[in-house]
Parts: C-alpha cells; structure tokens; sequence
C-alpha cells in the first residue's frame, strides 16, 4: 500500500499530542552568548531549585486530589476490565454512587443509589466526581443504607487503602474454626 492506514483514511499524516523533542534548557533566553563555566553555574543553580520544585509540585498534587465528603456523588473506575480481553466495550465507570465515608487508610466506603453499601471499601484512586446535570437530594445516609452502623465502623477503622491489591489485614472478618479435624470458614 506504502502509506499508513491513517494516511489512507484520512489523506493528512498523523500527528501526535507531543513534542518529540525535549525542550532541556528550561530558562529564559540569554541575552548574550555564555561561557561553559557560566552555564555550568546556571545547571547547578536549577539543580540546587529542584527539591524546593519537587515539593511544591507534590504539595499542588495531593491539594488537587479528589476528597469527597459524605453523600457526595461519584463514580468507580471498573478495573476488573483492564485485564480483560473485550474490554473496550465493557463500562469504564461504575456509577454514580455515593460516599458514605472514609476508612483510616483513605479509601472510600460508598453505596448505590438504592443504599445497598459495598462489602469492602474502593481504593481512592479509583473514585472521580460526578457532576450531575440536576441535583439530587438524597436522603439521610443514616436510615437509607442497608448495614448496620456498626459495619460501617468496621470498615472506617481499617487501615487498608487498596483492597484490590491482595493484602489481608487484620480487620477480616473471616473467622476460621477448627472442630475435630474439620475447618470450616465463616464470613460475615
């Protein structure tokens, strides 16, 4: 064919969203040519910059992070999908749900629309806003969920953060029972 498909499809050759090449002098222009040793100082200068850089660029991430109060709206990214192999025509985002609270590990304990309440809590990364184009008003989460408020102190004293990630704390409430070389498990 010697053409790409795009070309084929399109006639015009595909562009990328990025530069391909790295802008590596990150100053204002000189106004005059420099010497090796003056461009060496301004390097170390931008080197000896780079922690303060770092944290304050750390500090605008985690001040950008979503941190949904109770009864806010939002949605779950499907990650049981990723590895999957229709995944592209499978739901990114599972929603909208709401949040119920936050455990000590800082992964969200949310509900459906209906008050049925997730058996574990969703890690944070996984949870965005929901913008809804009218508001909703929900009822008092209190009297609407389908758990007892003690369950879901169970699930805020936690520490886990991820619970997809395959660690099991000490928090699980599987109980393992031995009687006369039999092993039985409940879970709650």
């Amino acid at each position: 064919m010697g053409c790409s498909p795009y070309f084929a499809a399109t006639g015009t050759h595909p562009i990328l969203p990025l530069d391909i090449a790295e802008a590596t002098y990150l100053l204002p222009p000189p106004t005059l040519t420099l010497s090796t040793t003056d461009l060496i100082a301004i390097r170390a200068i931008v080197l000896q910059k780079r922690h303060a850089h770092l944290s304050a660029l750390h500090s605008r991430v985690m001040a950008a992070r979503l941190d949904a109060a109770r009864g806010d709206l939002v949605l779950v990214r499907n990650t049981a999908i990723e590895k999957a192999l229709n995944h592209k025509m499978q739901a990114r985002y599972i929603g909208p749900l709401v949040v119920v609270s936050r455990n000590k590990g800082g992964a969200y304990i949310i509900c459906k629309l209906n008050g049925s309440v997730f058996d574990r809590p969703v890690a944070a990364f996984r949870v965005i806003p929901y913008f809804a184009r009218k508001s909703l008003t929900l009822p008092d989460l209190d009297g609407f969920l389908d758990v007892s408020p003690e369950r879901i102190q169970e699930m805020e004293v936690s520490d886990v953060s991820d619970p997809d990630s395959g660690d099991v704390d000490a928090s699980s409430d599987i109980d393992v029972d031995v009687d006369d070389d039999q092993a039985s498990i409940d879970s709650g």
